[in-house]
């Protein structure tokens, strides 16, 4: 089943609206600060309506910021990365990315797990790069 919805995003300076369909973080459109009221100081939405679907495989809510989804900023991020750590940061950013949407704490523990993840392998690859024999010693 379709059903209406407004739009994620302020139509007037595209941050995402919260379940009330406010623009909490928009001078334009936010009746606290200096938005659109109508007569009787109610806010008036000035967003569009459209029919959207829920799509959780290839838009999913929580993973979309204003006009920017969270697998553009990875890719951006990670695109020069070594391939030992690259992952890892891709993971952090992503756990940050839907914290306060989806999981909240547990997904900033997540992403605390990865970012030291990530510690470990950079020190194991500084600790190879300083003394490969030795390493390669200990692992066996």
């Amino acid at each position: 089943m379709v059903t209406i919805h407004a739009k994620d995003t302020c139509s007037m300076c595209g941050n995402y609206l919260d379940d009330d369909l406010n623009c909490p973080e928009c001078e334009i459109c936010n009746p606290t600060m200096g938005g659109y009221l109508d007569d009787k100081g109610g806010e008036i939405f000035t967003g569009e309506y459209g029919v959207m679907k829920n799509d959780p495989v290839n838009n999913p809510k929580h993973y979309n910021r204003g006009n920017l989804e969270c697998i553009e900023a990875i890719e951006a991020m990670t695109e020069k990365m070594s391939g030992d750590i690259a992952p890892h940061a891709a993971n952090v950013l992503k756990y940050l990315w839907r914290c306060e949407y989806k999981n909240g704490l547990q997904d900033v523990d997540k992403a605390i797990w990865y970012l030291n993840r990530l510690k470990s392998r950079w020190l194991e690859r500084d600790d190879i790069k300083e003394n490969p024999v030795e390493k390669f010693r200990t692992r066996s």
